[in-house]
């Protein structure tokens, strides 16, 4: 059975998260992790500073499914089966031990050793630590826990000590574990109810909503089954609206942006899932703007199937129907920030807003065609009329046949910062004499100046420069 319980399929990082959802469940503030490179005898030590347990409560928290999914708990708990020690760290080594104290009490240790259960043919729990330094480094605290793993063999495996290429293979493995954690709990490393340090490195948290960029939007709240569910969604701001063009990167995560779009799903402020549709929605380029927080509370475990690893969680049939409309709100205003690429537009809405390109189905293919009802196009057809006529509209399906889509939506994917919106970097003193040509065109037709420049503010790409529109004249 132990060797079964090693395969359930966490990873390094979701194995710590879960060790330190007991820490926090003990009312530890503190955290310190250490991941120590020594080849074959690599090991992970994991202390906090939360109420430790006494030689009682430790042999009963290291015995298997020691706690029913189904008892009611505390409502702060992030438990829920009892396995989360024992399978966390029986995935990633075959030797754990698991050292505390409670205040004004004693060190005591425990430890599984799959290596001598399986040649003992008993489930013997030793009353053993391998590094007697930890009995003295607890022995100091108050109060507090510490968690030992040795014989690392799903993490490690081949890895050699000497080989700089495992080495950074190792340090690799680091690297991921301190991205969970700063996404796993940002929400209580941003409050300052927990610090966590890694190798002696404090962690910052990982936002995924980027609450403190100014063009963030937070969309309406809502709240479902009598308040229990809490849904927030946020629209991201396109990447030319950051404050820092660092913040890209980091924002878009180990997974990249794309990865990151979807349902995020907290019990307790612990993040569950971290960006996903829910089986309701593709993840669609378009939409990586859109990320929804949706807060439960621990009762709610087994409607929204949350597993051991506390890695994946859906929403139970009758609340599908919400979630599908919120997520398609939340999507349709992520594409309209998508597309207007982080500029300020106006009137993209409204009444007679004339695109230069539309989308129409023919044979059940999308097919993309300049719009011949935009002014300047249907002027330029209306004095073409003759012999040029043919040729002008020949020219115009020959571009709209050869649109390279497909090379487009590869370069948007791959390199989004390096597309540019239309008139970029191209200045104003540029843009305004086309403005003004067409501003005297309109007027000269008998259209009155307001009902011009509402037509300008309407039109595609004019709808860009609202603030050199506002500056024309009939001088």
């Amino acid at each position: 059975m132990l060797e079964t319980l090693r395969s359930i399929g966490y990873t390094l990082e979701t194995a710590v998260a879960d060790i330190i959802d007991n820490s926090i469940a003990a009312g530890a503030t503190d955290v310190q992790l250490e991941i120590v490179w020594q080849g074959q005898q690599s090991t992970l030590t994991l202390s906090d500073n939360g109420r430790g347990m006494n030689a009682e409560a430790l042999r009963e928290a290291m015995r298997p499914g020691s706690r029913h999914p189904g008892q009611v708990r505390h409502k702060d708990d992030l438990g829920r089966f009892g396995l989360g020690l024992k399978t966390a760290s029986f995935s990633q080594c075959r030797r754990f031990t698991v050292l505390s104290k409670p205040k004004a009490g004693e060190v005591t240790f425990r430890c599984w050793d799959l290596d001598y259960v399986n040649e003992a043919k008993a489930w013997n729990l030793l009353c053993h630590v391998s590094d007697e330094s930890l009995v003295e480094e607890l022995a100091a605290q108050p109060q507090g826990t510490i968690v030992f793993w040795e014989k690392m063999d799903r993490l490690v495996g081949n890895l050699q000590l000497g080989n700089q290429k495992h080495e950074v293979h190792f340090g690799q493995y680091v690297k991921m574990v301190e991205h969970h954690l700063s996404m796993v709990f940002h929400r209580y490393l941003e409050d300052g109810s927990l610090t966590i340090y890694v190798n002696g490195e404090k962690l910052s948290p990982w936002d995924p909503f980027l609450t403190a960029e100014p063009f963030t939007q937070r969309l309406l709240d809502e709240t479902l089954l009598s308040g229990q569910v809490v849904i927030r969604p946020y629209i991201l701001p396109h990447h030319r609206r950051l404050s820092h063009p660092d913040l890209f990167e980091e924002a878009g995560g180990m997974r990249g942006w794309g990865a990151h779009q979807g349902f995020y799903i907290y019990r307790n402020r612990r993040l569950l899932v971290a960006g996903d549709w829910l089986g309701l929605f593709r993840r669609e380029e378009h939409c990586k703007l859109a990320r929804i927080m949706v807060d439960l509370p621990n009762t709610l475990d087994d409607a929204w199937q949350i597993d051991i690893r506390k890695a994946q969680s859906f929403p139970p049939t009758t609340l599908q129907g919400d979630f599908k409309r919120i997520g398609t709100h939340a999507r349709t205003r992520a594409v309209e920030v998508y597309r207007a690429r982080g500029r300020r537009l106006k009137h993209t809405h409204s009444i007679g807003f004339t695109p230069v390109w539309q989308e129409n189905v023919r044979l059940g293919q999308r097919h993309y065609t300049i719009n011949r009802q935009h002014p300047l196009v249907k002027d330029l057809l209306e004095k073409s009329k003759g012999q040029s006529s043919a040729l002008l509209h020949a020219v115009l399906r020959m571009c709209e046949e050869t649109i390279p889509v497909p090379l487009i939506v590869l370069s948007e994917a791959e390199k989004p910062r390096e597309q540019a919106v239309p008139y970029e970097n191209v200045g104003d003193e540029e843009i305004m004499p086309l403005l003004q040509d067409l501003f005297r065109d309109f007027r000269a037709a008998g259209r009155c100046a307001a009902d011009v420049r509402q037509m300008l503010l309407n039109m595609e790409p004019f709808n860009y420069f609202p603030h050199l529109i506002d500056k024309l004249s009939d001088v």
